[in-house]
C-alpha cells in the first residue's frame, strides 16, 4: 500500500505540469547559480591504521554545490565523524556533478573512482531523477545499475543510500512546482527504500528535512551549505558506522 500510496500521489500532481513547466523555465532563468567549490576530491581524516576506505558518488552536494571549499562537503565532514567515533584513520573519495541522475553517474563518474577495495559507498542522488520525472521502476533499475558498477570498479562493499531530500520544502521552488516535485522526491525515497529492503548490504538513511530548516541551505535556496552538510553528515552516521562494523 505504501508504494501505490506514492505512486498516486505523483501521478495526480502531473496534472500541475503546465504551470510548474513554467515556473520551472522561469527559475532557471533568474535562479542564482553557484559554482561547485574549489578543493582535492580525496583526502584523509587522521586516526590510527589500517584506514577505512569510502567513496562517495552523487549530484551537485556531493559536488560542493554553494561551499567554500570541498572540506566542507558530506563526504570528508562523514569521513571525519567516523575518524572521531572510530579512531581509525578514513581516507575517502568522491565523483559527482551538479545536474547528474543516477544513470549519468553510472555511465560517467563512476570510472573516476580509484579501482580499489573500500569500506562503504555512499550515494547521494534523487534531485535530479525527481526533476526528470523519472518513474519508479526506472529509478530502481538506475541505481541497481549504479551499484553493480561500484562493485566492478572498486569490488563489493556496503552500500549507504541517502535519503532523496523531499525537494518540497526547497526555499527556492515556489507552488505548485514544490508539490509536483516534493511528490516525486518521496516517490523516490520511497522505491530507493524499498531496493535496499531487498539486499542486507545496502542501508537506505531518510533524510531529515522539514520547512524549519531554511538555515540549512545556500543562497540560491535549493543546496545544503556547510552546516546543512554537516547535519546530514551527522544524520548518516549510525548507519555508516553500523556496516562498517563499529
Amino acid at each position: 500500500m505504501g508504494a501505490l500510496r506514492f505512486q498516486l500521489a505523483a501521478s495526480l500532481s502531473l496534472g500541475l505540469v503546465p504551470v510548474a513547466l513554467a515556473q520551472g523555465r522561469r527559475l532557471r532563468r533568474t535562479a542564482h547559480r553557484l559554482p561547485e567549490a574549489p578543493g582535492e576530491r580525496l583526502g584523509a581524516a587522521d586516526g590510527s591504521e589500517p584506514a577505512l576506505r569510502i567513496a562517495a558518488v552523487g549530484e551537485s552536494p556531493l559536488a560542493g554545490v554553494g561551499l567554500a571549499d570541498q572540506a566542507d562537503a558530506l563526504t570528508p565532514c562523514l569521513a571525519q565523524l567516523i575518524a572521531g567515533s572510530t579512531g581509525r584513520a578514513v581516507r575517502w573519495q568522491t565523483a559527482a556533478r551538479g545536474g547528474a541522475t543516477a544513470g549519468a553517474v553510472q555511465r560517467s563518474l563512476v570510472g573516476r573512482l580509484a579501482p580499489e577495495p573500500v569500506d562503504l559507498f555512499i550515494i547521494g542522488l534523487g534531485v535530479n531523477d525527481s526533476i526528470a520525472l523519472r518513474g519508479l521502476r526506472r529509478w530502481q533499475r538506475d541505481l541497481a545499475a549504479l551499484i553493480n558498477a561500484l562493485y566492478k570498479q572498486c569490488g563489493p562493499a556496503p552500500v549507504l543510500l541517502a535519503g532523496v531530500p523531499d525537494m518540497h520544502h526547497f526555499p527556492v521552488l515556489p507552488a505548485p512546482l514544490r508539490h509536483m516535485l516534493g511528490s516525486r522526491a518521496r516517490l523516490l525515497d520511497h522505491g530507493a527504500a524499498a531496493l535496499a529492503a531487498t539486499n542486507p548490504d545496502i542501508t537506505h538513511v531518510p533524510m531529515q528535512l522539514d520547512g524549519q530548516m531554511q538555515a540549512l541551505f545556500c543562497s540560491d535556496g535549493f543546496h545544503p551549505n556547510a552546516d546543512g552538510h554537516a547535519l546530514w553528515a551527522a544524520q548518516l552516521l549510525p548507519a555508516a558506522l553500523e556496516l562498517i562494523g563499529h
